[in-house]
């Protein structure tokens, strides 16, 4: 599995159809993750554009595109 190598800040918590399920967190440089959905055009609850979702620790978590290529 690949690693963060910064912190991944604003990563939003969804269930396996994408709804939210808690409010956005830090994911600490180090974490474990694996890649759900690799890009996705459209909106969501708190970014615009190009977003990804990713597991960590079994966990799904949406993120922006451009903030998850800084941290991976």
């Amino acid at each position: 599995m690949a690693r963060l190598t910064k912190d991944l800040i604003g990563a939003e918590p969804v269930d396996p159809a994408g709804r939210l399920t808690g409010p956005p967190r830090k994911i600490p440089v180090g974490s474990e993750f694996e890649m759900s959905v690799p890009k996705l055009n459209g909106p969501a609850d708190s970014f615009d554009r190009y977003w990804c979702e990713i597991r960590v620790d079994g966990q799904l978590y949406r993120v922006p595109l451009r903030a998850f290529e800084i941290a991976r």
